[in-house]
């Protein structure tokens, strides 16, 4: 899920709000609205924010490879 589509949803924070929360300017976190190439940290501080509303995963590739499952060796 972008960071659009988390907004739509009932009960979300607002732009601002969230990114107060972050800790980073409401227009740095307008850019990423519809981004998937997010930096790593704020990608897993928006999921902690969020309580799991934003997956860090879906916001950043490198986030999703280090939570990919590694066969046994």
């Amino acid at each position: 899920m972008t960071l659009r589509e988390y907004l739509k949803g009932e009960g979300a924070p607002s732009l601002t709000d969230l990114s107060g929360a972050l800790g980073i300017s409401k227009g740095r976190l307008s850019q990423l609205q519809d981004a998937t190439d997010w930096p790593p940290e704020l990608a897993l501080e928006a999921e902690k924010q969020t309580e799991g509303g934003l997956n860090a995963a879906e916001l950043s590739p490198v986030i999703a490879r280090a939570r990919e499952p590694r066969e046994a060796a």
